[in-house]
């Protein structure tokens, strides 16, 4: 199959998950390109998936898609300077087509790794700083990421870049609505969800003065279909089961799609037996289970609603009309998860026949 249509609202991640031998990253970002998605996505895993390096090798691989960072994990990592020039990089050798997508990350990893807890104060002050060192300006800055003193980046860029920030809960979507370019909603988010979440980004934009459609909303969407039940239970249970460790995170997934936060505590709790002997990791899904039997378990205990409602699981029609939703609901993009970019014909097959006619045209860069 060679895309002579390309879809501006569909991206999808390269390497999906946790994974050990980035090279698969290659043959990914090509039949992405080959297939019609209007975007390629760099997830960030620090073991084998640095976004700075996949993201040089989309650009060289693909000569048409947007391609974004989706998410740097754990921003105080980097110095606001090093960002600032992996996405000025991004810019120039791709013409523009980069957005700079960014995560809170996780506690877990911060505490690690020595670096602050991302608050609100810390998300904003860095992306003013980015901002500021891509118009040009200089710098001068002094907060919880330290003391800037007269900082500059030394590049012309006539366009920023644009930012995508993850969004989940009430204040965090407003946030997102009045400073961010983009925002990424969290894999499980049904329809319901998408729209709720949709309208408090919007109105966060437009109490910020800013216009509400200018803020482009993508809502990630789990996909699992026309593959074997092996593959489901990696890419749709496993997947589930990363979020329930983080017991915050998953009540606001929760808390968005109106499910018993009880259930969770129940699967947490089925989880914990199956996790005894593992180590615990720090970014969420090395150290729960893989094993295959115990995956079929865990899918027995989730409501089958959960699984069938948060990601689009079955046929490729089911996975296209779970798209649609999602884009009805008020997404301007789905970003496909789960399913890597060749099991993904399916869905396209079927998105030719869905796709409404008057669907928006939208930039190849997913930030704008």
């Amino acid at each position: 199959m060679t895309a002579t249509t390309r879809y501006p609202e569909f991206g999808c991640y390269a390497l999906p998950g946790h994974i050990s031998d980035p090279t698969a990253a290659i043959d990914e970002i090509k039949d992405a390109e080959r297939l019609g998605f209007g975007s390629i996505w760099i997830s960030e895993r620090f073991a084998a998936k640095n976004a700075d390096v996949l993201s040089g090798a989309a650009a060289m691989l693909s000569p048409s898609m947007g391609i974004a960072s989706g998410l740097i994990q754990n921003m105080p990592l980097r110095h606001p300077i090093v960002t600032a020039g992996y996405a000025a990089t991004m810019a120039k050798l791709t013409g523009d087509r980069f957005a700079l997508g960014v995560g809170r990350g996780t506690d877990s990893f911060a505490d690690a790794s020595g670096t602050p807890r991302l608050t609100f104060r810390i998300m904003e002050d860095y992306i003013t700083i980015l901002r500021q060192l891509w118009r040009g300006e200089a710098v001068n800055y002094e907060g919880p990421l330290g003391t800037i003193k007269g900082l500059r980046l030394g590049v012309d860029l006539p366009v920023v870049p644009p930012v995508i920030c993850a969004g989940m809960g009430e204040k965090t979507l407003k946030w997102a609505g009045r400073v961010a370019d983009g925002v990424v909603f969290n894999s499980l988010w049904t329809p319901a969800a998408v729209e709720a979440s949709a309208k408090l980004v919007r109105q966060g934009a437009e109490e910020a003065g800013r216009d509400p459609a200018s803020v482009r909303i993508w809502t990630i969407l789990v996909t699992a279909c026309d593959v074997p039940e092996e593959a489901m239970l990696r890419y749709v249970v496993r997947r589930m089961n990363t979020y329930i460790l983080f017991p915050g995170m998953f009540d606001a997934i929760c808390d968005a799609n109106g499910w018993d936060k009880g259930e969770a505590v129940r699967l947490r709790e089925a989880l914990a037996k199956f996790d005894t002997a593992r180590p615990a990791g720090t970014m969420g899904d090395e150290s729960t289970t893989r094993d295959l039997d115990q995956l079929r378990q865990m899918a027995a205990l989730y409501p089958k609603e959960w699984i069938e409602d948060g990601n689009a699981v079955g046929t490729g029609e089911d996975g296209a009309r779970a798209a649609l939703a999602r884009l009805k609901a008020g997404a301007d993009g789905v970003l496909f998860h789960g399913s890597a970019p060749a099991e993904m014909e399916g869905v396209l097959k079927a998105w030719r026949t869905l796709r409404p006619a008057d669907l928006p045209t939208l930039p190849v860069n997913p930030g704008l």
